[in-house]
């Protein structure tokens, strides 16, 4: 019969076997949590990283917003639009999107009209032309839109 030296001992490898696979899990958890709150040490490393995170995303979207609403929309917003925004380079479409802001039957439609210009530089002056103009009596809001989530239909940011 084994000892009770014996015993305990494979009672402890049994533990350890337990608490190394415990460390791996926590490990991984620890790698991603780091991963998501990446430390970074100097100043130069930092402000590099700034720099970037705060740069635009390379969008050749544009999204104007407050630009007319439901009851301006006719058959003449499109081409208005394209000639507009081609004064900032050269327009490949133009979306015009009515987004209804509840489940309600009365609930408000915002139009969102969508410029894809076929450079992202282009979508920036447009951008920066257009932001806080006014058309027909409003100011329209002028951003970049993010290339995937408009490559994915979701326009809804």
């Amino acid at each position: 019969a084994p000892s009770v030296a014996g015993k305990n001992l494979l009672q402890l490898q049994a533990k350890l076997a337990v608490m190394k696979e415990e460390k791996q899990k926590a490990e991984d958890v620890m790698t991603l949590q780091q991963e998501e709150s990446m430390s970074i040490s100097g100043s130069n490393a930092r402000i590099m990283i700034m720099k970037k995170l705060s740069r635009k995303s390379e969008s050749k979207v544009v999204v104007l917003r407050n630009m007319v609403d439901t009851e301006d929309l006719d058959e003449e917003i499109e081409d208005e639009v394209t000639s507009e925004c081609s004064k900032y380079g050269s327009v490949e479409k133009v979306i015009i999107y009515q987004e209804k802001q509840g489940m309600e039957d009365d609930a408000e439609v915002v139009v969102k009209i969508f410029v894809v210009f076929s450079a992202a530089s282009e979508a920036e002056t447009a951008v920066k032309t257009l932001e806080g103009r006014w058309f027909g009596g409003k100011v329209i809001k002028a951003d970049l839109y993010d290339t995937a989530k408009f490559e994915t239909n979701d326009l809804s940011c």
